[in-house]
């Protein structure tokens, strides 16, 4: 190695056996101690690689967990990089191993970060991206369909393969991971979640962010809250139903595609290739239904407080009982017009107190701020965009020891048009504008949230009147 720029600093290389990657990767070491990641590819991959290092210096700069891109060159064995090394676990050996409250936190660190991956734009010159997909896939399906490998219900998936191109038409385009798995991140020693081992795929890296997810759907029979918590933590929220049609078609074409190969070059790992292939169509119940029988869709997690408000550092899942000397964030959110009425909602008939109407308000989610749970509820409820800089917090306090919630109160001041709102399924179904004195009748009438909820109300509208 000491023809690698700086390789007579090493006095250690540990060879990295982990994984199928052509590259040779190693843990070497100076002698100064540290530790860096080299890795050795053919000299034929020398443009795409140095292509791949150019990235990795762009994302290195959205300030993401990774192992840092130093040094970039040829030696006598191929194209080598050096990157800097991370101590810590495979998160494929311990996610198992942890509560899965906290394998569904570390998906949603893990989805925040293939978001921030995704900022990176394809170059403007970059080709379709359907044809530059189907160029490679056409030709892996029809080798699949003459590999001579046939199990239950393979018809099905060719089907929809040929009915559903559709779907990969006028995508976006951007950077990248190209095999963003449990496989391929670490539990650091600061208990953070780091991305390793980038790969150059048969689209350069380039190409539609969500084909990225097909390697979080395989992590899936090891950690359905893993999965679900990088999917939600990708999109802030519940995906849109799209991504679902267009992730089962990226599955199966990636089924085809790797049965196909397998059964050239590693038949013995054929039965396996297979028993997955059959346990996907058993996630999507034969092809009918795009969203995965593994994904936690109603799956919420709450940052666990103690008796002063502060964050414990353990999570709770709710619907189940909290611990005593447990509690956790919740908000309540008024918006009032220049006419001094406020905007009321009325929950749906199928909610714990059926038809009562109510200021909105919810739960904060791990992770989120509480502003940041004002705006999400709003938003969630009535479709409504609140202006922050129209916010103010009011007042935070426990609403009662029993209960487990502290409240934090906010007042926004903000004209909204009742004809714009959107009522979310199974939340709200009606709202109106009304004073305060309204409210109160409402509430002695037993048909606004009694004053339990809102204790403070009276003395917010003293306090904070127009």
């Amino acid at each position: 190695m000491t023809d690698i720029l700086g390789g007579e600093r090493f006095v250690a290389a540990m060879p990295i056996e982990k994984g199928w990657s052509e590259d040779k990767k190693y843990c070497v070491t100076n002698t100064n101690g540290e530790k860096y990641l080299l890795r050795i590819t053919p000299i034929e991959r020398y443009e795409n690689r140095k292509a791949l290092f150019a990235m990795l210096e762009q994302v290195a700069t959205l300030n993401i967990p990774m192992c840092l891109p130093i040094e970039f060159g040829t030696c006598a064995n191929g194209v080598y990089s050096l990157q800097s090394w991370i101590d810590g676990e495979d998160l494929e050996t311990i996610l198992p191993l942890l509560p899965e409250t906290e394998q569904y936190v570390l998906g949603l660190k893990s989805g925040e970060i293939l978001r921030k991956i995704h900022n990176l734009s394809a170059p403007e010159n970059t080709a379709e991206w359907d044809a530059r997909y189907f160029n490679v896939m056409d030709e892996r399906i029809v080798a699949f369909q003459h590999c001579g490998v046939s199990f239950d219900n393979d018809s099905l998936i060719l089907d929809f393969l040929k009915n559903n191109r559709h779907l990969l038409y006028n995508r976006q385009q951007c950077f990248r991971h190209g095999d963003y798995s449990i496989g391929n991140m670490i539990i650091s020693d600061t208990k953070d979640i780091a991305v390793i081992d980038w790969e150059v795929d048969d689209f350069d890296n380039y190409g539609d962010p969500w084909l990225d997810f097909t390697d979080v759907v395989w992590g899936a029979d090891k950690s359905p809250h893993f999965a679900s918590g990088l999917i939600k933590g990708y999109f802030g929220n519940e995906p849109p139903y799209e991504f679902w049609e267009r992730l089962m078609f990226y599955v199966f074409t990636g089924i085809t595609s790797s049965i196909q190969w397998v059964a050239r070059t590693h038949k013995e790992a054929l039965e396996n290739e297979i028993r997955l292939c059959g346990e996907a169509l058993r996630w999507y119940d034969n092809m009918k239904n795009p969203v995965p029988t593994w994904y936690l869709s109603g799956y919420e997690v709450w940052d666990v407080l103690d008796a002063d408000g502060n964050k414990t550092g353990r999570f709770h899942e709710r619907g189940k009982p909290m611990a005593t000397g447990e509690y956790h964030l919740e908000v309540s959110v008024w918006i009032e017009n220049d006419n001094g009425e406020y905007l009321i909602s009325q929950r749906s008939p199928n909610k714990t107190h059926p038809n009562m109407w109510e200021c909105t308000g919810g739960n904060a989610v791990t992770g989120d701020d509480s502003l940041t749970t004002a705006l999400k509820e709003v938003k969630e409820e009535l479709g409504v965009v609140l202006d922050p800089q129209n916010g103010r917090l009011l007042c935070h306090h426990l609403r009662c020891p029993e209960c487990g919630g502290f409240i934090d109160v906010w007042l926004f001041r903000q004209n909204i048009d009742i004809s714009t709102i959107i009522f979310a399924p199974n939340e709200t179904c009606n709202a109106m504008w009304v004073s305060a004195d309204r409210i109160r009748e409402m509430m002695a009438a037993g048909e606004f949230l009694s004053e339990w909820f809102y204790p403070y109300f009276d003395e917010m509208v003293k306090k904070y009147e127009r």
